[in-house]
């Protein structure tokens, strides 16, 4: 598997409702669609989390490498990367992002 990743800091207090409201019924359905996908997760910390700066985490997979990069190019990713950018300009958050192979051990 290959995956994506983005990590979102937290939105400020009086945001918060409207950040969410707009990531599920605006951002998330972008990645959504994004060609290739199969399956995507994501997290959103508890107050125990607010140290560490990291709010949202999303993962987004894909079968391997080249699938990942044809969904990088797509339409539909300069479309949620747009949305990404309204999203960090409009609520003062921000967004660190990476991508490789995924090594799953299950126990």
């Amino acid at each position: 598997m290959y995956k994506a990743i983005g990590i979102w800091s937290w939105p400020r207090d009086e945001d918060r409702a409207e950040f969410d409201e707009h990531y599920d019924k605006v951002h998330f359905p972008l990645a959504e669609k994004l060609p290739g996908i199969r399956r995507i997760t994501v997290l959103t910390g508890g107050e125990n989390a607010r140290a560490s700066g990291a709010f949202r985490l999303a993962e987004v997979y894909w079968d391997d490498r080249s699938a990942f990069e044809q969904a990088s190019e797509s339409e539909e990713w300069q479309a949620m990367a747009a949305d990404a950018q309204q999203l960090m300009e409009r609520y003062g958050v921000t967004l660190l992002a990476a991508d490789g192979e995924e090594l799953d051990r299950l126990y």
